[in-house]
């Protein structure tokens, strides 16, 4: 059962002491393309006034920024409509909509053309040695040679769809590393939808699985980076060394 996050004190505190940790803005403004371009084609005509909770919803800190990042894509050629700001408020825009440009920039993301900073892990919860490998060694890793964070379905859960949940995080992944030592149907799935999408898959499993029973005969003759409990450094270099060729990084 997926474990919901629970909002306390304690995680407010360390948020505070990361720097209140956040989409980027190239991610907020990937964001923002999303929801103006979804709420159009929903309703078929130009937003009037976006909502008072846009700015949280893009990932920005304040109505003030995510203001200023409306009409810094106006001004790229990417948003339309009329500019205005009360007195001491923030910048406004009014009688949004997306341009030509804005809406292909809306078509890549939604096909997943457009990848924000980290990578996607799916695997099978709950086995206690996958996922202090995955916690302790795995992520910071990759985040510390790569630059990437590593997010599973655990590091995202909220309210909504699960399923859209998913696809979103997959659909918006540089890459995506699915784990396969537990045949987890799930996992085969999200690997699929990553795959039609063009990312760059790579799959792992323990070795001794993959040894005497391989994996499914649709991905055993894919680039499997194995790991074992006995032998986790060779198999983050590994690791590292398979993402750098899959992502051009040299």
């Amino acid at each position: 059962m997926l474990k919901v996050p629970c909002l306390s004190s304690e995680f407010l505190d360390q948020y505070i002491k990361d720097g209140c940790p956040g989409p980027h803005a190239r991610e907020q403004a990937v964001n923002a393309i999303r929801i103006i371009g979804d709420e159009i084609k929903r309703t078929a005509q130009k937003i009037d006034k976006l909502q008072e909770d846009f700015f949280a919803r893009i990932g920005a800190l304040s109505p003030d920024l995510s203001g200023e990042l409306l009409i810094e894509l106006k001004l790229r050629r990417l948003l339309e409509g009329n500019e205005f700001r009360t007195l001491g408020g923030p910048p406004r825009l009014i009688n949004v909509n997306l341009t030509l440009d804005g809406w292909e920039k809306y078509e890549a993301e939604r096909r997943g053309k457009i990848s924000s900073n980290y990578g996607f892990i799916a695997m099978k919860f709950d086995d206690p040695f996958l996922d202090q490998l995955v916690r302790e060694t795995v992520k910071p890793a990759i985040k510390n040679e790569l630059g990437f964070n590593i997010l599973d379905m655990r590091d995202v859960a909220r309210a909504g769809v699960i399923d859209n949940i998913m696809r979103a995080q997959i659909r918006d992944a540089a890459f995506v590393l699915v784990d396969l030592t537990h045949d987890n149907s799930g996992a085969y799935w999200e690997a699929g939808y990553a795959e039609g999408l063009g990312k760059p898959v790579v799959y792992i499993c323990e070795k001794e699985k993959f040894d005497q029973a391989q994996t499914h005969f649709d991905t055993n003759h894919c680039t499997t980076v194995l790991w074992a409990e006995d032998n986790t450094k060779q198999f983050v270099q590994q690791l590292i060394a398979t993402l750098k060729r899959s992502l051009n990084i040299f």
